[in-house]
């Protein structure tokens, strides 16, 4: 996996931590359970000039480590609810189930192959809202092409 979408899978998951319902300043509260397919496109964003902490040893959702004063760089990874259908017989489509029996945690990504005749053009720039950049807005945004499509997963160590 090349660096700029390993960079990318761990923002576009950082940024769903960060965005969780449950978060709260201080402890950080418990993560919301992912209920849903993402997909992910690479943007142009700028760098918001700060440093966090990072827990993720929570025993139903962290990878179980700690990381003081990580610096962030620029935006690269905008991810979005999704839904997803499979092809059946004779051309019918089907939606897939993101988490039929339960609602996980994580994330696993899966890099695609978007087809130039869709990928549009131009791109469109936004206005993204996040609480991580200087004033909480990072204006005009540019999209690139989608890069990943995530489902809600749940990674477990066999130790």
């Amino acid at each position: 996996m090349n660096r700029k979408v390993l960079s990318g899978v761990l923002a576009g998951i950082g940024m769903l931590a960060l965005s969780a319902t449950g978060a709260q300043a201080g402890s950080g509260g418990t993560p919301s359970p992912l209920t849903g397919f993402f997909v992910c496109r690479s943007i142009s964003g700028d760098d918001p000039a700060r440093s966090v902490d990072v827990d993720s040893t929570d025993p139903g959702a962290g990878w179980g480590f700690k990381l003081s004063k990580i610096r962030l760089g620029n935006a690269i990874l905008g991810c979005a609810f999704t839904k997803l259908f499979s092809q059946g017989p004779g051309g019918t489509t089907k939606e897939i189930s993101p988490n039929p029996m339960t609602s996980f945690e994580q994330l696993k990504c899966y890099s695609v192959s978007v087809p130039r005749s869709q990928t549009g053009s131009p791109s469109p720039t936004y206005t993204v809202e996040d609480n991580l950049f200087p004033g909480g807005f990072d204006q005009n945004v540019t999209t690139g092409s989608v890069t990943l499509i995530c489902a809600p997963s749940s990674f477990t160590n066999p130790r």
